[in-house]
């Protein structure tokens, strides 16, 4: 029994294959990683982005813009300020898989103020003094709703919760 070790075309092509396999397997994790890479890149874009659009919300409120504070039937007209909570969990920003909506929920300190009513003799003097108002400070987790339109990121809508 001998074997004819001559080298056809046939154990070429075989050999060729073997050492092309390795090369070629990468390249297709390469591509898969990559591509959640990219979606991975695309997230952490519209976070970043949610996170700048509530911060410019949140001067506007503490700047004493009316018109900033969405939900005026939720956060009430007497809210002052908002700000962050340290104490509580940190803020959660949830992108939806299609991209196009989000929600966002931040524990903070809601500082309402209102007025104090002129019908007793310490009220009166309170007024006298310029200190006619309550002020009083609660912590409240604010649950942001986020749409994408032309091509950014807007506030739908803000519902609060008392912690």
């Amino acid at each position: 029994m001998t074997q004819d070790s001559t080298p056809s075309r046939r154990t070429f092509l075989k050999g060729g294959a073997l050492l092309a396999a390795p090369i070629a397997a990468p390249a297709c994790a390469v591509a898969l990683a990559d591509d959640g890479l990219r979606a991975r890149i695309k997230r952490l874009e519209d976070e970043a982005a949610l996170r700048e659009l509530h911060d410019g919300w949140l001067r506007q409120v503490n700047a004493g813009e009316r018109h900033a504070l969405l939900g005026d039937a939720v956060l009430g007209d007497a809210v002052r300020r908002i700000t962050a909570d340290h104490a509580g969990a940190p803020d959660r920003i949830e992108v939806a898989a299609d991209g196009r909506s989000a929600v966002g929920r931040f524990d903070c300190a809601v500082e309402a103020e209102m007025p104090l009513a002129k019908d007793c003799t310490l009220a009166q003097m309170a007024h006298l003094q310029g200190h006619g108002t309550l002020r009083r400070t609660e912590r409240r987790m604010l649950t942001v709703h986020y749409v994408k339109a032309g091509g950014g990121w807007q506030i739908a809508q803000v519902a609060s919760t008392t912690l």
